[in-house]
C-alpha cells in the first residue's frame, strides 16, 4: 500500500488525543483507513451532543438519514466547522461516511433518470429566457412584503376552489435545507444548502440559471428593479452561511458585488433580508450555541446585528450590534470567557417606514452575563442604526447546546436557560381602527402585541406549551382581521404538546379559533415522526396554509379554522422536472408556502433543526388548481 505525506499540523495532536497507538498510520491510509479511526474522531468531537442526543442536536439514527455531502458541507462550512476545527478534510469525510452509512455520492450525468444522494440533478435549461417583468401577484422576499405579513392579497386561489390544487411539476435538490422561494413574474429564486442559487420558469420548472454560492445558504432573496445597478435592470440579493451578502443580476446569475458582513468565524446569515428606499437591511446569525463542550474555544463573543448596505454599490452604510461581549472568567481549563453574548437575529426584519424604525427579533444569550436585548424584540432607526427601544420577553434565557444534565465546560453559570429565542419575523400589523401592533411570536409559545411608538407590551397571549424547537418557531402570517401562528412543540412532552394552528385578534390578543394537528403516521420510515407545525403559514383572502414535520400540507378556512384541503407530500414520489424519477417527500419545516401568479410552491423533504423528519433531497412542489 503506497502512503502518503500529509502535513496533519493540528489534526496529529487531535488524533494522538484520542490514544491511538497508532493513529497516524491509520490516517495515511486515507479513504482506505478502519472504520476505528472515523470512530475515535466522532467520540471526541461528536458524540457527547449526539449519542444520546441532547437539546436540538440530532441523534445517530437523524445523522444517518443525512445525506455524506451535507454532513461534510455541516463541518467544513456549516454550523458545525469549529467543532471540526483540527481535522483534515480526509478525516471529515471520514466521519461522515461513518455516521451516515453511506459512501459519498459520484455525480450524476446528463439525461439521469435517479440521483444519487447528495448531488444535485442535471439542469434541464428552459429554452428561452422571457425578460422579468413585475406583478401585483408576485411574491418578494420571505415575509412577501417589507411588513413581513406573509399575505398574499391578489390571486385566483381561494376557498372555492383550493380543495382542487394538483401538483404541476417538482424540481428536485440536493443539500437537506432549501430557501424559502421569491417569485417575481415568471421567474422564480431560490438557494439551497448544497450552496447553489437557482432562477427556475416559476410555470414549467426549467432553469433559466444556477449559481455557486461558495457556501450554504437558505436565505429567501429578494429581487429588486433599479437601473444602472445590473446590465438587466433587476439584482437578486441573497446572503450565504460564509456570513457573505451577494448582488447577482437576476437575468443571467452573474455576481454584480459581494461583501462580507461578520468575522465572527461562527456567524451566518440565515434571516432574510428587507428592502426600504435604497438600502437593504440584512440580520446575521450565529451557531456559537454548539460550543459549550469546546475548552480551548473562548466563548462567546458572538453578536447578533443587523446591516444597511447600499442597494447599488453593496458599501456598508452602519452595522448596529445588539450587544458587546467583553472579558468576563475563564473557565475549568483556563480559557478566557466572554459575555454578553448571542441575541442572533434569524429571521427577517420589519419595516416601519411611518416611524421610520425597522423591527428585529432576537434569540437567547449564551452566557450569565446580563443581556437584555437577548429575547427581545428591538427598534432601529433605519437612518443611522441608533437602538430606539428594546422590549425583552424572556429574562436569563442562558443556552449553549450540551449545557443540560450534562454540564459542558463553557456552560453559563447557573440554571441554563430553556432556550426560547425568537425565530420568528415580527410583523407590523395596521388594525382597522387605523392603530398600529408589532406582532411577534416566540418559541415559548406565546405571542404578544407591543406599541410600535415605545415597544410597551399591550397583550400577549399563549397559544402552545413551547419548547426548544417551538411554540412558535419559524414564522407568522396576518391579514388585518388575525394573527395566524403555527404551533410545533416538538420537543415538549406529548402530554402537554400542543401543535397546530391558532388564529389570534391582533388588537386583543384574543383566541379567535384553534386547529389542532392531527396525529397522522408519517409516510417515510421514522421513530420521530411528529405532527409539529414549525413551517410559517401563509394567508391568501379567506385561506390559510400549514404544514407540517409529518408531510402534510393543509390549507385552512381563514374565518373558522375548518380544514379545506390537504396533501401527504410523502406519500408520493414525483417525476421531477430536472430528471429524478422517483423523488421523495417529507417534512414541511423552516420553509414556508409562496402564493404567486395563480400557483402555489411548497418544499418537502426540509430535515432542519433535529434532522429526523425529512429526506436528504428536497423536492420543491409547484401546485395550480386541477394542476393547469
Amino acid at each position: 500500500m503506497k502512503i502518503r505525506h500529509i502535513v496533519l499540523s493540528g489534526a496529529v495532536a487531535v488524533l494522538a488525543g484520542f490514544g491511538f497507538t497508532s493513529a497516524y498510520a491509520l490516517y495515511q491510509q486515507g479513504d482506505r483507513a478502519p472504520a476505528s479511526v472515523a470512530a475515535g474522531l466522532f467520540d471526541a468531537k461528536c458524540k457527547t451532543c449526539h449519542e444520546p442526543a441532547i437539546d436540538r442536536a440530532p441523534s445517530r439514527e437523524a445523522l444517518a438519514q443525512r445525506t455524506t455531502e451535507s454532513v461534510v458541507t455541516t463541518l467544513t462550512t456549516g454550523s458545525m466547522s469549529a467543532m471540526a476545527a483540527g481535522l483534515t478534510p480526509d478525516m471529515i469525510r471520514q466521519v461522515a461516511v461513518y455516521v451516515t452509512g453511506k459512501p459519498l455520492a459520484a455525480p450524476v450525468g446528463e439525461g439521469a433518470s435517479s440521483v444519487a444522494a447528495g448531488t444535485q440533478p442535471a439542469d434541464v435549461k428552459c429554452a428561452t429566457s422571457p425578460a422579468i417583468s413585475a406583478r401585483p401577484t408576485d411574491w418578494n422576499g420571505f415575509g412577501k412584503d417589507p411588513a413581513a405579513s406573509r399575505f398574499q392579497r391578489t390571486t385566483s386561489i381561494n376557498a372555492g376552489n383550493v380543495d382542487r390544487l394538483k401538483v404541476k411539476w417538482a424540481f428536485s435538490v440536493a443539500g437537506g435545507r432549501v430557501g424559502q422561494p421569491t417569485v417575481i413574474g415568471d421567474h422564480l429564486f431560490f438557494v439551497t444548502f448544497a450552496g447553489d442559487a437557482f432562477s427556475l420558469d416559476a410555470k414549467t420548472g426549467c432553469v433559466y440559471w444556477r449559481k455557486a454560492l461558495g457556501a450554504p445558504a437558505r436565505q429567501s432573496p429578494i429581487v429588486e428593479r433599479r437601473s444602472g445597478a445590473a446590465p438587466s435592470g433587476w439584482v437578486v440579493y441573497v446572503g450565504d452561511n460564509n456570513r457573505d451578502f451577494h448582488a447577482m443580476d437576476a437575468m443571467t446569475g452573474a455576481e454584480l458585488w459581494k461583501v462580507n458582513l461578520d468575522r465572527h468565524p461562527l456567524s451566518m446569515l440565515t434571516g432574510s433580508p428587507v428592502i426600504h428606499g435604497d438600502r437593504i437591511y440584512v440580520p446575521v446569525s450565529s451557531s456559537e450555541e454548539n460550543m459549550g463542550t469546546q475548552a480551548s474555544y473562548s466563548c462567546c463573543t458572538f453578536a447578533g446585528s443587523v446591516a444597511a448596505i447600499d442597494l447599488k454599490t453593496g458599501r456598508l452604510l452602519w452595522k448596529t450590534a445588539l450587544l458587546e461581549p467583553k472579558p468576563s472568567r475563564k473557565n475549568a481549563s483556563g480559557t478566557q470567557l466572554y459575555g454578553p453574548a448571542g441575541a442572533a437575529v434569524w429571521s427577517q426584519p420589519a419595516i416601519d417606514a411611518k416611524r421610520g424604525q425597522l423591527y428585529v427579533a432576537t434569540g437567547d444569550s449564551y452566557t450569565e452575563v446580563d443581556a437584555p436585548t437577548s429575547d427581545a424584540v428591538v427598534a432601529i432607526d433605519l437612518q443611522s442604526g441608533r437602538i430606539r427601544w428594546a422590549t425583552q420577553v424572556t429574562k436569563a434565557d442562558n443556552f449553549l447546546i450540551a449545557c443540560g444534565a450534562r454540564r459542558g465546560v463553557n456552560c453559563p453559570l447557573g440554571d441554563t436557560g430553556p432556550d426560547y429565542d425568537y425565530g420568528a419575523s415580527p410583523i407590523l400589523q395596521s388594525l382597522p381602527n387605523g392603530r398600529q401592533v408589532v406582532l411577534s411570536g416566540q418559541k415559548s409559545g406565546i405571542v404578544y402585541g407591543m406599541d410600535p411608538d415605545t415597544g410597551r407590551k399591550l397583550w400577549q397571549t399563549q397559544v402552545g406549551h413551547g419548547s426548544a424547537l417551538g411554540g412558535v418557531e419559524w414564522g407568522m402570517a396576518a391579514d388585518g382581521h388575525a394573527l395566524y401562528a403555527t404551533v410545533s412543540d416538538a420537543a415538549a412532552a406529548r402530554d402537554v404538546a400542543k401543535p397546530g394552528l391558532t388564529a389570534v385578534d391582533p388588537a386583543t390578543g384574543r383566541i379567535l379559533w384553534q386547529n389542532p394537528a392531527p396525529k397522522v403516521p408519517c409516510s417515510w420510515p421514522s421513530t420521530r415522526c411528529n405532527n409539529a407545525q414549525s413551517a410559517p403559514p401563509t394567508v391568501i383572502p379567506g385561506v390559510v396554509f400549514a404544514g407540517g414535520h409529518d408531510g402534510w400540507l393543509r390549507a385552512y378556512a381563514a374565518s373558522t379554522g375548518r380544514t379545506l384541503w390537504m396533501f401527504d407530500s410523502a406519500a408520493r414520489t414525483y417525476q421531477t422536472t430536472n430528471g429524478v424519477a422517483q423523488q421523495k417527500g417529507g417534512s414541511f419545516d423552516h420553509t414556508g408556502f409562496v402564493v404567486a401568479g395563480g400557483m402555489m410552491y411548497a418544499v418537502s423533504g426540509y430535515n432542519g433543526a433535529t434532522g429526523a423528519y425529512g429526506n436528504p433531497l428536497n423536492v420543491l412542489l409547484a401546485f395550480s388548481v386541477d394542476g393547469k
